[in-house]
């Protein structure tokens, strides 16, 4: 069984664009979310409860998924407000999360599993950006946020 290790700073790299194959791991122009505390990908089938008087358990059954992205991270100015000098090449990198989730502009995203290898897995979809909520504290150095991909569509899984 293969251990799929986070610690090596290569692992778990989440990449954003305007096209999936921008987006993909190492993809040209794609803009790779730096600082994160922490990734979680969630894939959930919603299910339907019901019972019926001849049984003392409930039934249930599932219907769609839904599938989310979920971090948290350090601000980084460029990443959340923009890059100004991007060249139009990566219009997420050019106008920065805030300004993308504001617009509900659809995006394009990886999540790299092991690193750059051509057998190293990764998800991809695509989706929109919310959550973010930039808090400080007289506690903490520096801010933090959360951020969530909400996926529409199905997850796919690929190799580097």
């Amino acid at each position: 069984m293969g251990v799929i290790n986070v610690t090596a700073g290569s692992q778990a790299v989440l990449t954003l664009g305007t096209t999936a194959t921008m987006a993909r791991p190492a993809g040209t122009n794609g803009m790779i979310i730096p600082l994160l505390q922490d990734l979680t990908i969630a894939s959930t089938p919603a299910t339907v409860s019901y019972s019926v008087l001849s049984s003392g358990s409930s039934q249930s059954f599932t219907t769609v998924t839904e599938n989310n992205v979920s971090a948290n991270m350090l601000v980084d100015e460029e990443t959340m407000f923009g890059l100004a000098s991007a060249g139009g090449l990566n219009t997420i990198a050019d106008n920065g999360l805030f300004k993308t989730s504001k617009a509900k502009t659809e995006i394009f995203f990886s999540v790299g599993f092991e690193g750059s290898d051509s057998t190293d897995y990764y998800w991809e979809g695509k989706g929109f950006i919310g959550g973010l909520a930039p808090t400080a504290s007289i506690d903490a150095a520096v801010w933090i946020s959360p951020l969530e991909i909400i996926v529409t569509g199905e997850l796919t899984q690929g190799n580097v």
